[in-house]
């Protein structure tokens, strides 16, 4: 029976190649089906039928034709022979019998034949997708045909995805310089080839429409010429419909304010006999100077820690801000039930909940009483929150410094270390919420409450779940106010799903799908805690006013090999530094200073130059060069021992007298160009010494200071990353429009 591939499809019809393909042992619909829905869809693909095996074919296709067998057991056509192109009408019934002979060897069984017309060559793409448990459709786009294995050039995303989001998706391709036209080739038509996925995936593609029965799908390849992109194979597979995870918590218009300055603070579980991690948290807040209400709870010990207690949450007359709970985890929902209509929050960090199967029930249990008792629950299983201005931590001699970064963090080990490494970065933390198994608050609902909250203004997240990165990507997508978030992911790992029947099942690894993540919402991803203060450094330190064009740099400093290393650290985080303007280097070089200077791009002088005016003389270069170009970002890198040792006897506070010179150079340019500075140490204790002083200096007046090239250099991708982001979404453009 003749079946069009051209043919609309309608829901009913879908329902219908559901159920067929569950009957066949593929659990694929045929191409001819698939294609139906394509077509449905506004998506190219050739004119065909499907035909019984010595059927007539129909006239109004043209030769040269493809045959495709068609077998309910076939997944992979081309292995077992079932692929023939440029045949004429005349041979079809021959090339369906060497199909069949074919296909027999293999095992399969020859059921039809679908014809279609030859689509000219192009360049073969493949363009995927397949459900992912938390995260709906994840989308690929690569190079295809046989090459997506091979060569695995592939970039992900997750539907719905804009216009915008899909050319960022090619632009990531090692191939698009190919599809581009490298080297005289075919210029492919990157416009039709946006559209094609668009209608896929974008927020009235196909997708958007398929009942989660179908669970994965590949195009591949789609034929891009200079004129069309092509679907010409399409693979559709059924599988089975996931459990739906527990009804969340309904989502309530949340004040966070108490959380991070509370004023009257239970704690339950702490001892009056052995100390415990209860009585180490009273400690560290009358260390920290809490000057509330500290109220422990305990139903045999009238005194803990000094301090008068309650046996029980029912006892307490005035509202509770914060309840910090480390009981034994088949105590705590009782616990906290008799608190209902007094405690804002309660902190559980008590184990043995849903991270163990035994405990998914006790988990369960406590979000219903927690929710009957009008209680936000933060946690199971986490360490506590740190709130820098309600002198409030989780760690003993805690950084109380309050500034502008809040960071949410999955785990609380990692919390303790995000915390101290971020202070020696010199981070001042507005707080740290260590949100464990998040029954409740959910790190979406933070960051949703952190962007509206202006004494924020950096977000800093630690992630091991993709289910919860997709659930930030949705409200960072929605929201109206755009702030620097920088993503530390834990679980990063390569593995597939081997079980994956398409292409983009295999490839579709952690390790893909977290840089997906983080492109698409606009956040910058880095690869380990140092890197991670190091951003949330620069983030927080940086004037986010300005708005730096392109991805130029410019280096100044002393030291040639120091001056390479630098460059070569800028290249890897895709940042160039390219010689000066011939007009800003001739002025450059009539400065009034001695030889041996080097000033196109990086711009390396040694210590007697620097000596110029005890210093002063970096004010003078970095003027001309501020006033000649416009980099993106100009580091100042100092070898702070040499300079000293050399220059300080004679000329005073050299290193000193550079730092002022550099912010009165960015003062009086009003540039579009972010500073930053690299400060090197001998190792030596004095000079160690006079590195963290002249840190502390240039931080106090907005410059972002770095130990190395390297930090120095994914600080700046983190600063130009997140400048764009927030530009953008200033001019009512995010760039998810």
């Amino acid at each position: 029976m003749l079946v069009d591939t051209a043919k609309p499809s309608s829901s009913a019809t879908i329902v219908e190649f559901i159920a067929q393909a569950k009957t066949r042992e593929s659990a694929m619909f045929t191409e001819a089906e698939g294609k139906s829905l394509l077509s449905a869809f506004g998506i190219d693909t050739p004119q065909g039928v499907e035909i019984a095996v010595g059927e007539e074919l129909p006239s109004h296709l043209r030769e040269p034709l493809v045959v495709k067998a068609i077998s309910t057991t076939l997944v992979h056509k081309s292995d077992a022979g079932g692929v023939r192109v440029g045949v004429t009408r005349a041979e079809i019934n021959e090339v369906a019998s060497q199909m069949r002979d074919s296909l027999a060897d293999f095992g399969h069984k020859l059921d039809g034949l679908l014809v279609e017309e030859m689509v000219p060559a192009g360049h073969e793409i493949i363009v995927g997708a397949v459900r992912a448990p938390g995260l709906g459709w994840t989308v690929m786009v690569g190079l295809g045909g046989v090459l997506v294995e091979v060569f695995e050039d592939v970039a992900f995303g997750l539907a719905p995805l804009s216009e915008n989001q899909i050319r960022d998706m090619l632009a990531e391709l090692r191939g698009m310089k190919v599809l581009n036209g490298a080297r005289g080739g075919v210029k492919a038509d990157i416009d039709a080839l946006v559209a094609l996925i668009s209608r896929l995936a974008g927020p009235a593609g196909l997708l958007a429409s398929l009942p989660e029965d179908v669970t994965e799908i590949d195009l591949n390849p789609v034929i891009v010429s200079d004129t069309r992109a092509v679907a010409v194979d399409a693979r559709f597979v059924v599988g089975e419909v996931e459990a739906k995870p527990a009804a969340a918590i309904e989502a309530k218009s949340t004040d966070f304010a108490p959380l991070f300055a509370p004023r009257r603070i239970a704690v339950l579980g702490a001892s009056g006999k052995r100390p415990n991690l209860a009585n180490r948290f009273i400690r560290n807040l009358v260390a920290g100077g809490f000057d509330g209400t500290i109220i422990p709870v305990n139903p045999t010990t009238p005194v803990i820690e000094g301090l008068p207690a309650v046996a029980s949450l029912a006892e307490v007359i005035e509202p509770i801000d914060y309840a910090f709970v480390a009981l034994p985890a088949a105590r705590v929902a009782e616990a906290l039930g008799a608190g209902a209509g007094r405690v804002r929050f309660a902190q559980v960090v008590s184990s043995g909940f849903s991270e163990i199967e035994e405990g998914i029930e006790l988990e369960a249990q406590l979000v219903s009483t927690v929710r009957d008792a009008g209680i936000r629950l933060i946690g199971p299983n986490c360490l506590g929150t740190h709130a820098s201005a309600g002198k409030l931590s989780f760690v003993p001699e805690a950084p109380l410094t309050p500034g502008t970064t809040a960071v949410v963090s999955q785990s609380g080990g990692l919390s303790v270390d995000i915390l101290r490494v971020g202070a020696s970065s010199g981070i001042d933390f507005h707080s740290v919420v260590s949100i464990g198994n998040s029954a409740d608050v959910s790190a979406a609902e933070l960051v949703s409450s952190h962007l509206v909250n202006d004494e924020i203004r950096v977000i800093g997240l630690y992630l091991e779940s993709l289910s919860i990165a997709r659930e930030v990507l949705d409200v960072l997508d929605a929201a109206e106010t755009r702030k620097p978030v920088v993503l530390l992911a834990g679980g990063r790992t390569s593995g597939g799903s081997r079980a994956a029947t398409s292409h983009t099942g295999a490839l579709a690894g952690n390790h893909r799908l977290w840089p997906a993540i983080a492109r698409q919402a606009g956040i910058t991803l880095v690869d380990s805690l140092a890197d991670f203060a190091t951003a949330l450094h620069a983030l927080s330190t940086v004037d986010l006013g300005v708005k730096p064009n392109g991805n130029e740099a410019v280096l100044f400093g002393n030291g040639g090999g120091a001056s390479v290393l630098g460059a070569d650290a800028l290249d890897r985080q895709g940042i160039s530094t390219t010689p000066l303007p011939e007009s800003v280097i001739a002025e450059l070089e009539s400065l009034e200073v001695p030889p041996g200077n080097g000033f196109h791009n990086p711009i390396d002088v040694p210590a007697g130059t620097l000596a110029v005016k005890s210093g002063g003389v970096a004010g003078d270069i970095l003027k001309v060069v501020l006033a000649g170009s416009e980099p993106a970002v100009l580091i100042t890198h100092l070898n702070v021992g040499i300079i000293q040792r050399n220059l300080g006897a004679t000329h005073g506070d050299v290193t000193g007298t550079i730092i002022d010179s550099i912010a009165a150079a960015r003062d009086e340019s009003q540039s579009n160009t972010h500073q930053l500075l690299v400060l090197k140490s001998d190792g030596s204790a004095g000079t160690g010494d006079m590195v963290k002083a002249y840190a502390q200096r240039a931080r106090a007046i907005g410059i972002p200071v770095f130990g190395a090239f390297e930090d120095a250099a994914l600080a700046s991708r983190a600063v130009l990353e997140q400048s764009k982001q927030i530009h953008q979404a200033s001019l009512g453009a995010d760039g998810r429009q």
